[in-house]
């Protein structure tokens, strides 16, 4: 079994003149990061703005909350899912022709599910499109930002990833607007422009790092050692609860809130509450993982969403008390993703990491498919108590199994 130690590029391993050299660090690299905000931005603000389609689609046509759950479930696996092939591609061959692709798909899906007839053609629509346009981004460009850097690897890829925070604030109040003013469908077409446009401009941006895909290592191989180690275990099992958890509010907090007598307007801020703790939180906690450590920070958000659960079992309709739970929400899941990478990078190395971290992120994948469903179901048979209990009880199990990584933080090679 080859250690994280033995797969790491050079750079990682050299000093600050030889990463100098190899243009890692340098103004180039940080060029690639304001693409993947951008892009990012677009891509996981249309995603997360799903809660303000909700109830429109599901009144349009007449499904239950299960149902159309669907819409946003089916391209979250999608997309996490096609990491174990996007990855390995964009190690192979470079990112900028993987995202190209994706600029495609999720332009043509958004469109065809504006004039979808029916929920089941919206579904396949929104599934495909979105699902492969950001499945074609979301590890190529993250596996590329992080061949890019070695001293800032975890603030490059905070920044990178903070797009989220910044889609999810500036666009469901700009997609709630177009809702109630245009309709739901006028506002999918808007959605199609701006993910198209920022995932070309990402394209353009991303240039293959100077050291990709060592020879003689082919990404499955690289997969299979990582897979036979320990905290990769436990990080996919912990990956899997926790973004499983996360994604019942993603989908059903608006909707909880209006249901609760809120009005729409209010409750779809939520959703910016969110967004804005989302920011804070990839930006602090990246910034602290070099004196803290990577993967102590990474539990730290492990452990704020039971507590963020508990507060939303006990919230009813107080505005305040859900506003406190969309900030805690956003800590949590804000942390999450933007450490993911470097934690990756810190256990198995940066070589390969795109096959590596799609394969990690197969565990959203599966959670992503199956919670929503489910917890829209439980919602229309039995209230929103016994679907925030389940995501209690995920958070919970998901801080147990990940406790263990505690024992095997890695310092960073360059500080």
């Amino acid at each position: 079994m080859a250690s994280s130690a033995s797969v790491a590029p050079t750079a990682d391993r050299a000093g600050p003149a030889a990463a100098t050299a190899a243009g890692l660090d340098s103004r180039r690299a940080w060029m690639i990061v304001a693409a993947g905000m951008l892009a990012n931005a677009a891509c996981w603000g249309t995603i997360y703005s799903f809660g303000t389609f909700l109830g429109s689609m599901t009144d349009e046509f007449g499904t239950g909350l299960g149902a159309t759950a669907l819409i946003f479930a089916l391209p979250t696996f999608v997309l996490f899912a096609l990491g174990l092939v996007t990855g390995p591609l964009a190690d192979q061959y470079g990112p900028r022709r993987v995202v190209l692709v994706g600029a495609a798909f999720i332009g043509i899906g958004l469109l065809v599910t504006s004039r979808a007839p029916s929920l089941p053609v919206a579904i396949a629509a929104y599934g495909i499109g979105v699902g492969v346009g950001v499945g074609c981004f979301l590890v190529p460009i993250t596996a590329c930002l992080g061949g890019w850097f070695v001293r800032r690897r975890a603030l490059a890829l905070g920044l990178s990833a903070s797009g989220i925070g910044f889609g999810t604030i500036l666009l469901v109040p700009v997609v709630q607007w177009t809702i109630t003013t245009f309709g739901w469908r006028t506002a999918y077409v808007m959605l199609a422009v701006v993910c198209s446009t920022s995932l070309v401009i990402a394209a353009w941006a991303a240039i293959r790092p100077p050291h990709s895909v060592p020879a003689g290592r082919p990404s499955l191989r690289r997969i299979r050692e990582a897979a036979g180690n320990g905290p990769f275990g436990r990080m996919y099992a912990g990956g899997l609860l926790m973004s499983a958890a996360m994604y019942i509010p993603f989908v059903f907090l608006v909707r909880y809130a209006t249901d609760h007598g809120i009005g729409t307007s209010s409750a779809a801020l939520l959703l910016s509450v969110l967004g804005a703790s989302n920011i804070v939180s990839r930006l602090t906690l990246t910034s602290l993982a070099g004196r803290v450590g990577a993967v102590r920070m990474f539990l730290v958000c492990f452990l704020v969403l039971p507590a963020a659960f508990t507060l939303w079992l006990v919230a009813g309709s107080s505005y305040g008390a859900l506003a406190c739970f969309a900030a805690m929400l956003g800590v949590a899941h804000g942390g999450y993703v933007s450490l993911s990478p470097e934690v990756t990078a810190r256990l198995f190395g940066v070589g390969n990491i795109g096959a590596v971290l799609g394969a990690l992120w197969t565990a959203s994948a599966i959670g992503g498919l199956i919670t929503p469903v489910l917890a829209g179901m439980l919602i229309d048979g039995a209230g929103y108590t016994a679907a925030i209990v389940v995501g209690l009880v995920m958070a919970t199990l998901a801080v147990v199994v990940q406790a263990g990584l505690w024992s095997v933080e890695r310092r960073p090679v360059i500080g």
